[in-house]
């Protein structure tokens, strides 16, 4: 099997815990703050999301490697690639006067480091720690928000409650951050601060693939904000937060451990020639679970609504259930498009990130001419995106087949 059981459950388990512990802090925000404060929680954390998975210039996707070597040197010369932009972009917000955006950089600068060091920490098979440090900084800030609401004395605000959370995962991925490298100094040299050339062909297509991920991914929950009023912003976040919780955990966990697995498959040189498609075998897998995970995540904000948050956040439901289709080809594709990162593939990946970034753009654009409401323009977006979805899991399905097909020499190194 292409996939480590083992190593799987351990993964899904830290996803698991890390969302339920974001879930819950969405849930508490939303409940003490109310749908507006929600909303600028929401716009700010995607910004500073976005600006994280893109700030190393995705020179950490080497990260994951089979060589330790390689992978502790892709993290040093990435990380401080990532460190300068992100004291270039404070610099930035001091001197235009926009001093509140520094906590967006430093939640981006946490979010960079979780995710190279997670990559890193996946060379050596080590998801118990990985599920560690990917839970942490969520379960510690739901602790924080509740000790902080029960001391209160006065309402807290959107940017508030963002500016706490970011300080709270800054910290939780720099100090393991910090550990890792100290145990691995034996590593370390000159030629950390260099390079490779695997890093660089990586790079070339990571970062406008990456980049356009983000913006599929984040754009919707900033622009919301920007296009309707901040009570819909913060009913669509909710909706939104729940249901791609799914793609979130599968592509982060078995995703993860898809990719691992496949760069040992190849980098072994077996002659798997006319062997199963590793991404037929997965995907058999990833659609049933798929639908087990939005169909929970319907009933669970179900209960989360009627019994918790009140009438006030019905309009999730609706908007969950039009979303639907999307969370699901999203939560298939997100792991499938691994293979495009194994096989040296990416432009496939890139021109359907292209594909679903434009049709967002296009459909905001015409929200603003023709005045669209709310609910159409979530159905608009549910069905553009499933629709891309769709193309990508066909793509990735046939990119695998022939990855496989091809000699063990003629494969990439990984």
């Amino acid at each position: 099997m292409i996939v480590n059981v083992k190593h799987s459950v351990v993964s899904i388990a830290g996803v698991v815990l890390s969302q339920a512990a974001n879930f819950i802090a969405v849930i508490l925000i939303g409940k003490f703050c109310g749908p507006s404060e929600l909303g600028y929680f929401s716009q700010l954390n995607a910004i500073g999301l976005f600006a994280g998975s893109v700030l190393g210039l995705r020179l950490e996707v080497a990260c994951m490697a089979a060589d330790k070597t390689l992978a502790v040197r892709a993290l040093v010369s990435s990380s401080c690639v990532a460190m300068a932009i992100a004291l270039l972009l404070a610099a930035v917000a001091v001197v235009s006067g926009e001093q509140k955006y520094l906590t967006v950089v430093v939640l981006a600068s946490g979010v960079f480091l979780q995710q190279a060091l997670s990559s890193a920490l996946a060379s050596e098979r080590k998801y118990v720690s990985i599920a560690v440090q990917r839970a942490f900084p969520n379960v510690a800030f739901a602790v924080a928000f509740v000790v902080l609401m029960m001391v209160a004395r006065h309402p807290w605000s959107g940017p508030d409650i963002f500016a706490v959370y970011s300080f709270v995962f800054f910290a939780s991925a720099a100090v393991p951050l910090a550990g890792y490298l100290f145990t691995s100094r034996s590593m370390l040299s000159p030629e950390c601060l260099k390079f490779s050339r695997l890093q660089l062909d990586y790079a070339k297509f990571s970062l406008p693939t990456t980049s356009l991920n983000s913006v599929v991914i984040y754009s919707i929950a900033i622009l919301m904000p920007l296009a309707f009023a901040p009570h819909d912003a913060g009913v669509f976040a909710l909706a939104y937060r729940v249901g791609y919780f799914p793609a979130s955990l599968l592509s982060q966990s078995l995703g993860a451990v898809f990719r691992r697995d496949l760069i040992d498959l190849v980098e072994r040189g077996t002659d798997v020639r006319g062997a199963r498609n590793p991404a037929t075998s997965f995907s058999l897998v990833l659609m049933p679970l798929s639908v087990v995970l939005i169909a929970a995540g319907y009933l669970g904000l179900a209960l989360i609504i009627n019994f918790k948050m009140g009438d006030l956040w019905q309009q999730s439901m609706h908007v969950y259930m039009l979303f639907s289709p999307y969370f699901l080809t999203m939560a298939v594709f997100g792991s499938l498009a691994q293979v495009f990162i194994v096989f040296k593939q990416q432009k496939f990946d890139l021109v359907i990130q292209l594909m679903s970034a434009v049709s967002i753009f296009i459909i905001f654009a015409f929200t603003s001419v023709f005045k669209l409401d709310f609910m159409s323009v979530v159905l608009l977006l549910s069905l553009s995106g499933t629709l891309v979805a769709c193309v990508g899991i066909y793509y990735s399905v046939n990119v695998a087949k022939g990855g496989m097909s091809i000699k063990p020499r003629d494969s990439v190194a990984i």
